[in-house]
């Protein structure tokens, strides 16, 4: 009996294409259905048969390449939000001290308008 091939079947050369697809968007912070619609252009097919491919057949060879280009993606604005949080946390905690520092300031004041105002040198006039 002769093996019927299908004209579409996929070939190693399509799906190392596909996983370079996949690992390469998501490395770069693109999602897996992003990756599925550029894989399907460049390998004239649907991005369901893509999708299908990969969660079906590569997935279970690729799928820790896969979680470590998840990993080690970090959108350039998380550096800048890292600053700017621990920044507003340096100011907020410098705040709280000045704010804590003028009480007590403002409390030592008012006992010395006190002690002065007691004192029988005020009321005194000469």
């Amino acid at each position: 009996m002769n093996e019927v091939k299908r004209k579409d079947q996929w070939t190693p050369d399509d799906d190392q294409k596909l996983v370079t697809t996949v690992l390469e968007i998501v490395k770069n912070g693109g999602t897996q259905i992003y990756a599925f619609e550029v894989a399907a252009e460049k390998l004239s097919r649907t991005k369901q048969a893509c999708g299908f491919r990969w969660n079906k057949t590569l997935r279970h060879t690729y799928g820790q390449d896969l979680n470590n280009a998840k990993q080690k993606y970090q959108h350039p604005m998380h550096t800048h939000l890292k600053q700017a949080m621990s920044s507003y946390d340096e100011l907020l905690e410098a705040h709280n001290r000045l704010q804590k520092e003028h009480a007590q300031l403002k409390t030592y004041v008012q006992q010395i308008q006190r002690v002065c105002l007691e004192s029988p040198f005020v009321h005194q006039k000469n």
